[in-house]
């Protein structure tokens, strides 16, 4: 619905913009008059207003459209290991930016150029494990 009324909006302000544009032979023409030039710059103005009204109102359900899906494609997705993408990464190592779980991290261990931190890609959300930790200790 929001990406036909951006079109709309679009042509409705070419359409005045054109408008606006036809003031111009009167200002510049053989008998000049400022007050055309200030008026048609007015209309041009007021068509430019309305078509990027239009791009706004399309790139806005555009941009929300395409957020939901990446959120929900994120949810639908396991998360995974950079390197063998079956199990579950339990750290991440900062230097060379993968995650590892824990059968990959035994083969990629350098203690002497690498630095492990916990993974930020977990199955599980932080309310969930919260939720847990509530049950288990009631």
């Amino acid at each position: 619905m929001a990406v036909k009324t951006g079109t709309w909006f679009i042509l409705v302000g070419v359409f005045i913009a054109f408008v606006g544009l036809l003031f111009l032979p009167s200002a510049f023409g053989p008998n000049p008059d400022e007050n055309m030039l200030g008026a048609g710059a007015v209309v041009v103005a007021t068509g430019l207003l309305s078509i990027s009204s239009g791009v706004y109102l399309k790139a806005r359900f555009l941009g929300a459209s395409s957020a939901n899906s990446a959120t929900a494609g994120k949810r639908n997705r396991k998360a995974s290991c950079d390197r063998c993408a079956q199990d579950e990464p339990v750290i991440q190592c900062r230097v060379h930016q993968i995650h590892l779980c824990a059968d990959c991290l035994a083969d990629h261990y350098d203690f002497r150029s690498c630095a492990y931190v916990p993974s930020t890609r977990r199955g599980t959300t932080k309310s969930s494990v919260a939720a847990l930790s509530q049950t288990s200790s009631a």
